[in-house]
């Protein structure tokens, strides 16, 4: 094995053994792992134990081929974590304890695995269920090993050599108001790694605190509500002041206020029903696990916690309790990154459909239309072309070529399949119409399962595709005419979920097109047109186009302030998603070229790189040049505002938000606006403090065939860059 591979391996499994602490608490900080492993040396056997118990599983997940991936989130390990502790705390360690803690982490590990496959099939976690497992065998089986000898509590541990420390922070918290409830709160937080001491509490607390504010007001909420909920039902208080088993309502309400379920006021409505359950858990089987020796340790945890997801992947829509689909390993990051998405794409199809049109054409009449777009057809919009004032034909008006759309192209709003054809259907005189046969000449078009749009009244024998031919977005389909129930030409075009020319209407937005007044112009993004606006798809400048094409394996140079160089590359991943990555910084950016907007999406490493300044001013650019066209998008507040700002902002982030990052995108300046060897634009993000902007940053944009060059110009901040873009 060569130099590289070891320092590789060495890395994964240092992370990987740091994660398997700090996943206890459902995060992957660091900091927090530090001090949890710290807390486990309160007794040194335990804390061995348990960095051994990592090592084991770690390496039996590498011998049998495991994923790297997981092996470095503590995925595999994190419920070893807590076997080997509770090991080396309960028993002496010797040399036979030594080969039960290697059994036991391995077996920690296949079961791991088991629940792991089996509970993901249902969209479930497996939480600590492997350390229950184990570690209830082990206390009932350990028995039968008499080299096993039960270890003194204070032997080895820190109890016994600074034994003023631990009394100080115990006096301390007595004097505290709620001092009862503290010291339960303290002993719950560390009772989950075997430290029945405030001490250890304190110090995981503040872990807790500074890694996650978010999962730090849920710990005390959950806790405080389980506290109340034993005091109002005059409950037994043994379960909690012996074996301090609330750490159960600590660890569900970070579970399901923030880690499982996005972190907002109706997660926190949810743990006032569900802490209930876990007291009314602990209380039911409190007594009969005490008959078999057996500690519950989380159970009612991991029943409840089961239970509740288990019922939500059964909603028959989703609700504003929202599941964290894609797992940050942070109560801040699945909140703010949840909320941003919805912000910049809830309105986004999975299917973009642009408009059947090309040009500016008028929509006669939108959607719930006055004459004919009612009940199961209201989801439809008609089409006609004006002139400057506001009529759809020249001269008398009684000819078909006297309108402005008659004869013009119609072209596919996306891919797909020609599934049905009508074009035999003559066009009426104007005025006439002709119910008979009321889509008059008619191509409907299969996009994907349940997906369909259909056009209707076109030219008589102008249709130019054929039935079973597979088109592409843009591709003309035919020619606009007036035929079937059409007074004068105009195009219908509607979308459905059945293939039929008389299918019922379904409602779905157009991607992105422009809305002209007069000399202006609005970008709509997902929207739907509304009647009497002019309308057209964007057409994409080639400069730009050229300019912010980056495919996988590019190299990308980039010099700043003219003496500073540093390199990117693009990189594809395994789910087709690209990105930059800085090889001097380490950071990523992924970003989203579709033809018609460039946009970033994620943005992982340490702020202030090139590569961030270059997220945030490019956060989201229009590939068509139009005079005066505005974009407006959404950053993180964590892109815009520093630590301390971001960290008071969290407690209160799951109810309001008084911080918002705000993106604005707006054209400049071209040299020829049919033939540009150069344009310039400007982006623009503002940090608000409510309706206060207390952060801005101005960045001016000017783009070549070969060069984008950006620069920033602010009271604290001032760079010039140039990213050489030719391939």
């Amino acid at each position: 094995m060569n130099t590289a591979s070891l320092k590789y391996y060495a890395q994964l499994l240092f992370e990987g053994l740091l994660n398997s602490f700090s996943q206890i608490y459902f995060s992957n900080g660091k900091l927090l792992a530090i001090l949890l492993i710290l807390v486990t040396f309160f007794d040194v056997g335990g804390g061995f134990a348990g960095i051994l118990a990592v090592l084991v599983t770690q390496l039996t997940a590498l011998l049998f081929n495991f994923d790297h991936k997981n092996i470095r989130e503590g995925t595999y390990s994190y419920n070893a974590a807590m076997v080997g502790v509770a090991i080396g705390i309960f028993y002496q360690f010797n040399l036979s304890l030594l080969v039960l803690l290697i059994i036991a982490s391995v077996l920690t590990f296949f079961i791991t695995i088991w629940f792991l496959n089996q509970l993901a099939v249902k969209g479930l976690p497996f939480l600590s269920i492997p350390f229950l497992l184990v570690t209830w065998l082990i206390i009932i089986g350990g028995k039968n090993f008499s080299a096993l000898e039960l270890q003194e509590k204070a032997e080895l541990t820190f109890v016994a050599y600074f034994p003023q420390l631990f009394d100080y922070t115990t006096n301390f918290i007595a004097y505290l108001p709620f001092a009862d409830v503290l010291f339960l709160y303290f002993r719950s937080l560390g009772a989950i790694l075997f430290q029945y001491n405030d001490l250890a509490g304190v110090i995981i607390a503040i872990g807790i605190l500074l890694n996650s504010r978010i999962s730090f007001v849920l710990s005390i909420y959950g806790f405080v509500l389980g506290f109340l909920f034993y005091r109002f039902m005059e409950a037994d208080f043994s379960h909690l002041i012996y074996s301090y088993i609330g750490f159960n309502f600590i660890l569900t309400s970070i579970a399901l206020g923030g880690f499982f379920i996005v972190a907002s006021q109706r997660s926190f409505l949810l743990l006032l029903f569900v802490i209930p359950l876990i007291a009314l858990v602990i209380s039911g089987t409190h007594g009969l696990f005490q008959f078999f020796g057996l500690p519950l340790y989380s159970l009612p945890f991991n029943i409840i916690v089961l239970m509740v997801l288990y019922a939500i992947n059964l909603r028959m829509s989703a609700t504003k309790l929202h599941k964290v689909y894609i797992q940050h390993f942070s109560l801040e990051k699945n909140h703010y990154k949840h909320f941003n998405s919805v912000e910049r794409f809830s309105s986004q199809t999975y299917f973009n459909i642009s408009l059947p049109i090309m040009g500016f054409w008028r929509v006669s009449q939108g959607y719930n239309g006055k004459i004919t777009h009612k009940e199961d057809y209201q989801f439809a919009l008609d089409f006609d072309v004006t002139d400057n004032e506001n009529k759809t034909y020249k001269n008398s008006g009684y000819d078909l070529k006297d309108y402005y759309c008659f004869n013009l192209p119609i072209v596919a709003p996306a891919s797909g399949w020609v599934i049905a054809i009508i074009d035999d259907v003559e066009d009426n005189a104007i005025k006439d119409v002709n119910i008979q046969q009321n889509w008059g000449n008619t191509v409907i078009i299969k996009h994907g399962e349940y997906l369909f749009s259909k056009f209707c009244h076109l030219k008589n024998e102008s249709i130019t595709v054929k039935l079973g031919e597979y088109v592409y977005k843009g591709q003309v389909i035919g020619y606009c005419g007036s035929s079937g129930r059409s007074p004068e030409p105009h195009l219908h075009f509607q979308m459905q979920v059945t293939p039929f020319i008389g299918s019922k209407t379904l409602l779905h937005p157009i991607d992105y097109y422009l809305t002209k007044n007069g000399n202006t112009f609005q970008f709509h993004s997902f929207d739907v047109p509304k009647e009497n606006e002019v309308v057209c798809n964007i057409i994409p400048t080639t400069l730009l186009t050229k300019a912010f094409y980056f495919i996988p394996g590019q190299e990308i140079t980039v010099v700043i302030n003219n003496n500073i160089t540093i390199k990117w590359e693009v990189f594809v991943n395994s789910l087709n998603q690209t990105y930059f990555y800085c090889h001097k910084t380490k950071a990523v950016a992924y970003f989203v070229n579709n033809g018609t907007v460039f946009y970033f999406t994620e943005y992982y490493g340490a702020k202030n790189t090139m590569l961030h300044h270059f997220y945030k001013a490019a956060h989201k650019i229009l590939l068509g040049y139009y005079d005066g066209v505005v974009l407006n998008d959404k950053l993180l507040i964590s892109d815009t505002f520093n630590k301390p700002l971001n960290m008071l902002h969290d407690f209160t982030a799951p109810f309001f938000h008084y911080l918002t990052s705000n993106y604005h995108f707006q054209f400049l300046a071209i040299d020829n606006e049919h033939s540009p060897s150069e344009m310039e634009f400007t982006t623009t993000v503002k940090g608000n403090f409510g309706s206060k902007t207390i952060f801005s940053s101005l960045y001016h944009f000017k783009v070549n065939s070969n060069n984008i060059e950006f620069e920033l110009t602010n009271s604290t901040n001032s760079f010039k860059a140039v990213l050489c873009t030719s391939i």
